[in-house]
This record gives structure tokens, sequence and C-alpha cells, in this order.
């Protein structure tokens, strides 16, 4: 008999459609012999209270249904714990997911789940806040807000590069100073990305090197100081993957980030929520999370 798993979903998350597939997948994990409990969220904070009780309940797994979003709630529950995640990607971004080969059809999804086994991934921590993906700090974190208070043209990766166009004609670049096992850096900076996975803002590769499981974040640090017109040219680019190699780009790799702006505070995004001001220190903390994921290739 197998331990009981709870599926927490955002009814709202990707434009209603996680509702109905909330339903299926729990009946399909039901007909594969899983107990399940399937549980709404129905506010702000609610994943967070559904996950405690999934866990205080002795139950083996909590499944996400939703986006990222959806699981910078639950983070905070499961992390450092023998509980794992499952996850059924239905939010517009689905970063996570992506880094960890997480198919986004349910029914998929749900294979997977009954397939594969929990492994462990890294997690990025800002004094009591987890985050799972990357934490955005500069022009990216304010396009990330944007796209939090539905101020974009669009959902999903075309309305987070349409909501950067616009912003890009009044953003300020910040004077900043970054501190990790790299050393320092002290410059103006459009943007600074601590990757602990590969993509953000649904698919962009700002970090294409980045793996939850080597211990390390990614970080990538985009000059502020060249003209716009550079950057315009560049962020297309970050679609693939290809602006790491441009000039004005910088790649580092550290376990800690100490990020201070020379005036001013500024807001970090991660995750597609708000993760805090700066200053702040940043740490990469490994096997924090078990995710179920496919089976390892043996061999």
């Amino acid at each position: 008999m197998h331990t009981p798993w709870t599926l927490i979903a955002n009814p709202t998350a990707g434009h209603g459609r996680s509702e109905r597939a909330a339903h299926l997948s729990a009946a399909l994990l039901r007909q594969s012999g899983r107990d399940v409990t399937l549980r709404f969220t129905e506010r702000p904070g609610h994943g967070t209270e559904l996950a405690c009780a999934a866990v205080e309940a002795g139950h083996e797994a909590v499944i996400v249904c939703g986006g990222d979003g959806s699981v910078a709630e639950i983070l905070p529950v499961l992390a450092q714990t023998d509980t794992a995640m499952g996850l059924i990607p239905m939010g517009t971004g689905n970063d996570l997911a992506r880094a960890l080969a997480i198919p986004r059809n349910p029914k998929a999804a749900v294979r997977l789940l009954c397939a594969g086994q929990p492994r462990t991934i890294d997690l990025g921590r800002c004094g009591d806040t987890w985050f799972a993906s990357i934490a955005a700090f500069g022009f990216d974190a304010e396009v990330s807000q944007i796209m939090k208070e539905g101020r974009a043209p669009l959902p999903g990766t075309a309305g987070y590069l349409l909501a950067s166009l616009r912003h890009m004609r009044e953003y300020q670049s910040p004077r900043v100073r970054l501190s990790g096992d790299f050393g320092e850096i002290e410059q103006e900076i459009f943007l600074a990305a601590v990757a602990n996975t590969s993509s953000y803002g649904g698919g962009l590769r700002i970090a294409p090197e980045a793996d939850p499981e080597d211990g390390m974040f990614d970080v990538c640090v985009v000059d502020g100081a060249v003209p716009r017109s550079t950057l315009l040219r560049l962020m297309p680019r970050i679609l693939w993957g290809g602006h790491v190699h441009h000039p004005c780009v910088r790649m580092v790799r550290t376990r800690w980030l100490r990020l201070e702006p020379l005036g001013g505070s500024h807001l970090l995004h991660a995750d597609g929520e708000s993760l805090a001001t700066t200053p702040v220190t940043l740490h990469l903390v490994t096997k924090a999370l078990r995710v179920i994921q496919a089976p390892m290739d043996v061999g």
C-alpha cells in the first residue's frame, strides 16, 4: 500500500487550466493505486498551510499543480525535510519543471510521478525565504514585478519580452557591489541573475549552464553602462543563451552572493514572487529539496 500523497492545486494557474488538470491528475494517480488527497488553494499563502497539513499528516509527497509561484509557497514547508515534492506544471512560466525535464502535459507528468523517484536538488536561500530557480536583481526584477501586477500586454515569454522593451526606455541602471567566491565586482549593473536553474520568464535561458544539482549559483551580470541600443540587440539572445559570450556580459559561479547597491534600495524577484529588498546575501543550500523526477539512467 502506498503512503498517502497530497495534491495541491492553484485553480487560477494557467488561466484556469490547473483546476481541470488537478482533477484529471488526481483521478489518474488513484487509478495507479496512489492514495491522493486533492486540495485547492483559496488565497495567497494557502498553499503553505495545506503543505504543512500534509507533512503533519505524514504524507510521503506533496504534488504541486500550478506554476512557479505555487512552488514558492510550498518550498518553506518541504525544504530540508524528508517529504518529497512532485510537479504537474500548469503555470505560465514553469521554469523549475523545465529545468527538471518534467513534461507540461498532465498525463505525462502523472506517468513520471508514478514511475519516478525522489532526487535532491539545491535551493537558494535569502534570510528565511527559499527559492528554487533564479533570484533577479535590476531590470529583470522590475519586469517581473510588471508581470506579477498584470501590467504586461501578454502572459508568458512573449509578455515578458514586450514588457522589457517598454520598460527599457525609463530604466536607470544602479551602481552595485557584488561579492562572492569570485571576489568583488563594483559597477553599474543593468541586471544580475543569481541562478540555481537555467531559465526564468518562461524559458529565457539567462544562465544556460546552471544546474540545480551542482552546488553552485551561476550569476549573470550585464553591464549597465553600455548603450541601450546594445542591450536591445542583446536581449533576444537570452532566448537561447547566446548572450553569455557578449563583451558586456560576465558569468561567475559562487556558493553565496552579497548584493549591495551604492545608494537606494532595490527589489529582488525569484520564482515569480517578490523575494527581498537590497542589501541582501543569498546562499546556495545543497541537497535541500527532494523532488520526484525521472529515474536516472544506469550504465
